[in-house]
């Protein structure tokens, strides 16, 4: 197919999905939405166990994900259940997605002798191809020379693979951990091994490749059991099991530590479990998109930290994408290159890989850590549009997320809105320490703030922002000095109390005795504004929020 283009267009061939998938990222962030129309799920939405089912659901997600993830995902055997009508669903919503813009991978993880897979790109890659995809996922066992052919007609077809390398299942560990007894990686592990081969496909091209990896997020330090460095991947790395099967963003800040934006995190049931209602699935969908970014940015800012104590920013790394044919290297090179070096596969690409020069730029965000950001201030100040505007600006800022015993609220959403939990929980976990302040609220629901994630966000140098009522407010930092941690308390203030007596008429949302009730309230609450290290007073809300950024970038050491 290539014989009558030049070095360059095939280049640019080969590169065309990691392009499109990378800027789909930078516009949409590092999200995936895995579409499985699992049978216990389309029960709960309502809908027949059968391939109409699982395409009305997989619509519905498709909905939910358009201008809100960079890409979907497609797990093939839940169509494939339903035989030749569940391929005829499957076909009906890929062309959807084509129609929509949204980058597609089919999960369909194909594998077997050269032979057998060749026929592979007739479904998935040639044009005019009935399940047309941007990519598939493979699995790698029978070695890297029967995935070769099929990987190039991907390529020269502007199409993308995703190699299984590292997996979330625990019996997977034995094999893709296993060394090698003989052949081109000798004595490296299996998952190395194919993390190295795929890398050879991705060598000339600039920026992010277009052959990638699968590498679960529930791995762990089970990461460095591999040798298996996926800061050293220029490809794209598919990464599933964050939420629903168990990983969290600390999981994500340790495997894909120093990675540089090429990291695509799979997220299914946390969102579907919203469905089937549009509205909440769109809004669940851009809250674990928030969050995963969060966690993302702080896996590259944390490693840009150790970089910075280690050496000068501008110092030169030779990277190191293939060194076993030449001699020994120091002890230090060898470990700190162990991703890159081989893979865990007999051959790949034709050419040799090369070794290559880069330079680590000076880094424009420098994290030194800071205080938790204690935000307060009278109702109708304005706090929650200056907190919405300041988080779509800096969405590296982490808010602090409430429990509560009472029941949902039609939009809420679990784990965004608020952690909702049972009394007993709440009480048990209470008793145990484990908030940072608790309260009663009417007298019937409990509401407090988790520490755990403030402890762990604020370690790790996070902006850790903390919005809450007065009252609240001061069990904070009586709480916090018990615990021996620091607060910055900041108080939005109204440019009068006169206007503050706009604002609350103007909401429209009480009765005239809740108002009345609500003013005499604010007076105390104004009154409270001296206990408070800052004010920020809410005029112009862009000035507010530029004013609140300002301060937090000075308390936590970024430099814009």
């Amino acid at each position: 197919m290539n014989g009558s283009l030049s070095r360059e267009e095939i280049r640019a061939q080969h590169s065309d999905f990691g392009l499109r998938l990378s800027n789909s990222m930078a516009k949409y962030g590092p999200l995936c939405v895995g579409i499985d129309p699992h049978r216990q799920l389309l029960t709960d939405w309502g809908y027949n166990v059968d391939a109409e089912g699982a395409e009305m659901y997989a619509m519905r997600m498709l909905q939910a994900a358009n201008g809100r993830a960079a890409a979907v995902k497609f797990q093939v055997s839940m169509f494939e259940r339903y035989g030749s009508k569940g391929f005829a669903a499957l076909e009906r919503v890929l062309y959807a997605a084509r129609q929509m813009g949204i980058i597609t991978i089919v999960d369909c993880l194909h594998g077997g002798l050269s032979t057998t897979v060749s026929a592979i790109a007739d479904a998935y890659f040639k044009p005019g191809a009935p399940l047309l995809a941007d990519a598939i996922t493979m699995l790698p066992y029978y070695g890297a020379r029967s995935l070769r052919g099929v990987i190039r007609d991907a390529l020269d077809n502007g199409r993308g693979v995703f190699v299984a390398s590292l997996t979330s299942n625990e019996e997977g560990a034995s094999l893709q951990t296993a060394i090698r007894q003989h052949g081109e990686y000798e004595g490296r592990t299996v998952a190395y091994g194919i993390a190295s081969t795929a890398q050879k496909f991705n060598s000339d091209i600039e920026g992010m490749g277009s052959v990638g990896l699968i590498i679960g997020a529930t791995i762990g330090q089970w990461i460095n059991d591999s040798g298996v460095d996926p800061a050293k991947f220029t490809g794209p790395i598919l990464s599933p099991g964050y939420g629903w099967q168990g990983a969290e963003a600390k999981d994500l800040r340790t495997v894909f530590k120093a990675t540089k934006g090429n990291v695509l995190v799979t997220v299914s049931r946390f969102i579907s479990s919203h469905g089937p209602d549009i509205g909440a699935l769109a809004q669940a969908t851009e809250a674990i998109s928030l969050d995963v970014r969060q966690a993302l940015m702080e896996a590259t800012e944390a490693a840009e930290q150790e970089d910075e104590a280690e050496e000068p920013a501008s110092t030169p790394v030779l990277l190191h994408l293939d060194d076993h044919a030449g001699g020994e290297r120091p002890a230090e090179a060898a470990t700190s290159d162990a991703a890159s070096d081989d893979a865990a596969s007999d051959t790949a690409a034709d050419e040799p890989a090369k070794e290559e020069t880069m330079t680590t730029p000076a880094t424009e965000t420098v994290r030194t850590g800071g205080r938790l950001i204690v935000l307060s201030g009278p109702a109708g100040v304005g706090k929650g549009t200056v907190e919405a505007e300041l988080l779509k600006r800096h969405p590296e800022i982490w808010m602090s997320v409430s429990a509560t015993t009472r029941a949902p609220r039609p939009g809420e959403i679990d784990g965004v809105s608020y952690h909702f939990i049972n009394e007993k929980d709440f009480l048990a976990k209470e008793a145990a320490g484990e908030f940072l302040e608790t309260a009663v609220v009417h007298g019937m629901a409990h509401y407090g703030t988790p520490l755990a994630p403030v402890e762990a966000h604020l370690a790790a140098g996070t902006p850790t922002l903390l919005e809450i009522d007065l009252q609240g407010a001061r069990r904070v930092k009586e709480r916090a000095a018990e615990l021996g941690l620091e607060v910055l308390t900041v108080f939005i203030a109204p440019p009068s109390y006169d206007e503050l007596v706009r604002r609350l008429v103007g909401r429209g949302t009480e009765t005239e005795a809740q108002r009345v009730r609500r003013l005499e309230t604010a007076r105390i609450e104004l009154a409270a504004e001296k206990e408070f290290d800052v004010t920020i007073v809410n005029d112009v809300v862009d000035q507010a929020v530029d004013e609140l950024w300002s301060l937090i970038a000075k308390e936590y050491g970024i430099a814009d």
